[in-house]
């Protein structure tokens, strides 16, 4: 069983402190990790920040899901939703609260302010891959 992919979005307005994101992102996915920060601009010419991350090595992948899953306040909640997270393409997809995040916590999420965390899965059925991974 394997990951070939991990993706991390998430998209910071004007209010929110840019530099306390990227330190708890870095925490999360090490300095081995590329973050890369797009600037957006609102209807109002108002900065909106997009913060990405795509890790293609395998090890370090299974390293920060393996860290997500056993650091997630909620995991009982990932378990009882999984099957809506998984599609037929090998992705699992998870909302983790962004608010939470900067508070130190991981919580699973199904609203619109969080960071969008897209994990491809090669090898196995992706939603016993959560399973085994996040028991």
């Amino acid at each position: 069983m394997s990951i070939t992919q991990l993706d991390l979005e998430v998209n910071l307005h004007a209010t929110e402190d840019l530099e306390k994101i990227i330190n708890y992102l870095v925490k999360l996915l090490t300095d081995k990790a590329p973050i890369v920060i797009e600037v957006l601009y609102g209807h109002y010419g108002n900065p909106i920040y997009r913060v990405e991350s795509s890790i293609r090595d395998r090890d370090l992948a299974m390293s920060i899901v393996k860290s997500i899953c056993s650091s997630m306040v909620n995991r009982d909640y990932l378990m009882k939703t999984i099957g809506n997270r998984v599609d037929n393409s090998g992705n699992v997809f998870l909302r983790l609260d962004k608010q939470e995040f900067v508070r130190g916590r991981i919580v699973l999420s199904d609203g619109d302010d969080v960071i969008r965390v897209r994990i491809k899965v090669a090898g196995v059925d992706a939603m016993r891959f959560i399973n085994e991974i996040c028991k």
